[in-house]
């Protein structure tokens, strides 16, 4: 269905919305999006300033509800719907009730929609277009039974995927039959949370192949062209982290090999609009992966080296039924390479991080910055925790990813935990910059990956300064009451006799106390450490000047009532703050309390009151941003007490059980 497209309903939020709404101001059309309940004052209702209601903060009830939105592009009078990226993008039922309607769904047809969106049948029409295709996953399964007996049944290892999605989501490897009726009934619920439907296949497992990927746009009457190829090889657990354009990694012969593999195999189904056809590469051979028959969170970079906008590429079919440029059209210049931006704790196991954003400054000139939030935005637990896309271009891939650490370490976010240090370690590792990666070197490298240099007791000192300025300020003014800690020695100051408070990142820990102070300064001790910290006052919010160990120091900082984040150098370090604990305190998971690691919704309880479980055991799973979090038994021992059911929605530290 074509025609001339006036006005469109966005069905989609976050950065994508806000992208696609650039375009089409660019070019003259009217647009609308929607929102949830959580995102009624979201950046992308806000920049749109058109937005309808579809329900309640769950996907499923407003994102992922069809009726609700396609009655809101009646309601706002569009005459046609982008999906964005996610969600109800590679829904055929979706394009089917848009068409329905009458209206223009800026996409493939839903018939294509429905052979690439079902991985197994995906694969059928590539090995039918003559590309080749990786051993097992032909066929869609439900059961999870099935599921296991096909598992058993391989050479491990093997992935199971879900069909009907990407984004790492539903997606497991595995090498060995330990706890599998676990590891499926996980990857099923998480394919459901996040597409609406729980089948997986079952497929050979490749070690240490490259991704690499090719943009492709069809006229939908077998007229197609490629964009060129893009290589995201550098993945943690199936998620892509940094994507690159183009495949610096690729031989000539094979670069046009997977291209014409490509363009051949979109050709074969009359393919409209545009898509991305995956591959997964090792030595000089490569396979099928998927199609993504819709745009990609790295289309990005190829705009970056081509200097098209994809966006209105799709908006020229969809309007037409023609391609606006042919393949002599697409040329080459230079080298982007693009980092996601995720709210999460490297140092937690990536687990999502949820609260409001303090502070968000990234870089202007010199980048592409793609962002879905601002300052003051709050991050729930619904949706897909990335926030931004910082993208660089360099004459070459070393000159690139230099530019995008350089812009990395200008980036300030503060109020949530995100991934910034690491991904400046990625981007600056040698090993990254020989290009010497696979889609499983951030798995195998993490631990390396994320170390960094350990807070000084300077830094540390600077923490407990802002920390007391801002939440103990009279406590401090007589140090000699309460829980100061210190004593008077043979006349040369005051020295250390236990600990005010401790500060802690994870297992690391500092015991606090508060000497006199000597003038403006406080004076601080770290361990064994006295240092004297003098506070300047603040001039911009968030912002803080210090003068320690003789240096003036500015920095980015936020504090709370029970943490302190600082964005020091490269790393955005957040100390919990634990005020006045006893000397004997015993550590938390020794006790068997059970807690929650981050806000979300508890999906399942497996166990109840009284009843008998070993270590390891997982007692409770939660869901956040549509990931699962299993929470395991600290040791063998009895359910003593259970705090939670499956529907809660819970806070991060919320006490959900003890084992005793």
């Amino acid at each position: 269905m074509t025609g001339t497209i006036s006005k469109i309903l966005i069905a989609n939020r976050g950065d994508i919305a806000c992208r696609i709404a650039d375009t089409c101001e660019r070019i003259g059309i009217a647009v609308a999006t929607i929102h949830s309940d959580a995102d009624r004052e979201a950046l992308h209702v806000r920049r749109i300033g058109e937005s309808i209601h579809v329900g309640a903060a769950p996907a499923a009830e407003s994102y992922l509800d069809i009726a609700a939105i396609v009655d809101a592009a009646r309601r706002c009078g569009a005459d046609a719907v982008h999906p964005g990226i996610g969600f109800l993008s590679e829904n055929a039922d979706f394009a089917e009730a848009v068409e329905a309607a009458g209206l223009i769904f800026i996409g493939p047809r839903p018939e294509t929609m429905r052979r690439f969106a079902d991985k197994a049948s995906a694969k059928r029409e590539a090995t039918q277009a003559e590309v080749p295709v990786i051993e097992g996953g032909q066929d869609a399964l439900s059961d999870a039974t099935e599921v296991a007996e096909r598992v058993r049944a391989a050479r491990l290892p093997v992935l199971l995927k879900a069909v009907a999605g990407g984004g790492g989501r539903g997606v497991r490897v595995i090498e060995t039959l330990d706890r599998l009726d676990e590891v499926i009934a996980s990857a099923m619920r998480e394919a459901k949370a996040s597409f609406g439907l729980p089948d997986l296949l079952v497929e050979q497992f490749i070690d240490r192949p490259r991704h690499i990927e090719v943009q492709v746009a069809g006229d939908g009457h077998g007229g197609v062209l490629h964009i060129r190829e893009r290589e995201c090889s550098l993945q943690r657990r199936f998620q892509k982290v940094i994507e690159e354009a183009p495949a610096d990694s690729l031989s000539p012969d094979l670069r046009q090999a997977i291209l014409d593999a490509a363009t051949r195999l979109a050709g074969s189904v009359n393919y409209r609009g545009l898509g991305t056809m995956e591959f997964l590469v090792a030595g000089e051979a490569f396979w099928f992966l998927e199609c993504n028959p819709r745009l990609q969170v790295e289309h990005t970079v190829t705009e970056e080296v081509t200097g098209l906008d994809l966006v209105e590429i799709q908006l020229r079919i969809a309007e037409t039924g023609r391609l606006p440029l042919a393949q002599e059209d697409v040329h080459l210049d230079g080298f982007a390479v693009q980092a996601r931006i995720y709210a999460e704790d490297p140092e937690d196991g990536f687990i999502p991080s949820t609260g409001r954003i303090g502070l968000l400054s990234l870089p202007g000139r010199g980048f592409r910055v793609d962002a879905g939030v601002e300052t003051g935005d709050e991050v729930t637990p619904h949706y897909d925790a990335m926030l931004a896309k910082l993208i660089a271009r360099g004459r070459d891939r070393r000159d690139a990813l230099r530019r995008l650490a350089h812009g990395l370490d200008q980036c300030v976010l503060l109020g949530v935990r995100n991934n910034l240090a690491f991904l400046s370690n990625l981007v600056t590792d040698p090993r990254v910059l020989a290009n010497e990666v696979d889609n499983r070197f951030i798995d195998r490298e993490l631990s390396g990956l994320l170390a960094g240099a350990a807070p000084t007791s300077e830094v540390v000192a600077v923490a407990a300064a802002l920390w007391l300025d801002r939440f103990h300020a009279p406590a401090e003014a007589d140090p000699w009451s309460g829980h100061s800690g210190w004593r008077l020695d043979d006349g040369e100051g005051a020295q250390p006799n236990a600990p005010a408070f401790r500060l802690h990142i994870g297992e690391d820990e500092w015991p606090v106390a508060i000497a006199p102070a000597n003038g403006e300064a406080k004076r601080i001790a770290v361990g064994d450490t006295l240092h004297s910290v003098r506070l300047r006052p603040q001039r911009i919010p968030d912002h803080h000047q210090v003068e320690v160990g003789g240096r003036e120091l500015t920095f980015p900082a936020r504090v709370e009532p029970t943490a302190v984040q600082i964005q020091w150098h490269r790393s955005a370090l957040r100390f919990e703050v634990d005020a006045y604990l006893p000397d004997d305190a015993d550590d938390i998971a020794a006790t068997g309390v059970l807690v929650s690691p981050l806000m979300g919704t508890i999906t399942r309880v497996n166990v109840s009151e009284g009843q008998e479980v070993k270590a390891k055991d997982t007692l409770i799973v939660l869901e956040s941003m549509k990931m699962e979090v299993g929470i395991e038994a600290p040791h063998d021992g009895v359910v003593v007490a259970l705090n939670c059911a499956a529907g809660d929605l819970v806070e991060r530290h919320a006490l959900l059980a003890r084992v005793e």
